[in-house]
């Protein structure tokens, strides 16, 4: 809820920063910095709570068409591919975020490090390989 919450403030941020600019030709100073780690964030800190409820898209008229036990078999061959994804992801975001750090990489207009930002997303995408891998034996029939 908390990230849903901040990506309606983003949005509410994104609106004000517009308007800002139209009227006032006065944007938001480093608002476009924020936005696009922020958002980063918090789209990632949704991902475990997708992958718990099995939120995820999924076509189940091939398995629905082959039998129950295809069925069962195509979603835990689909909750292994999430799995496969989520860690290759996560292991990809730490090594990038390592890089920020060793790098010194800054945001362009407030030269803010980056490196914290892409580790929370990196956090997330890892709590997101461990729902994953724990919801992975379960069968995942939503019908």
């Amino acid at each position: 809820m908390a990230a849903i919450a901040g990506l309606l403030l983003l949005s509410i941020g994104t609106a004000v920063d517009v308007a800002l600019r139209y009227l006032f030709a006065s944007p938001i100073r480093g608002f476009v910095d924020i936005v696009g780690l922020a958002g980063a964030v918090l789209v990632s800190a949704c991902m475990p709570h997708v992958v718990a409820c099995r939120g995820n898209i999924t076509i189940d008229f091939l398995g629905k068409a082959l039998g129950g036990q295809a069925h069962r078999w195509l979603n835990r061959f689909g909750a292994f591919a999430v799995l496969v994804f989520f860690a290759t992801m996560a292991w990809q975001l730490v090594a990038f975020a390592v890089d920020m750090y060793q790098t010194g990489q800054t945001m362009p207009v407030l030269r803010w490090p980056v490196w914290p930002w892409w580790a929370a997303v990196a956090l997330c995408f890892s709590l997101t390989a461990g729902v994953s891998l724990a919801t992975l034996g379960s069968d995942g029939d939503r019908s």
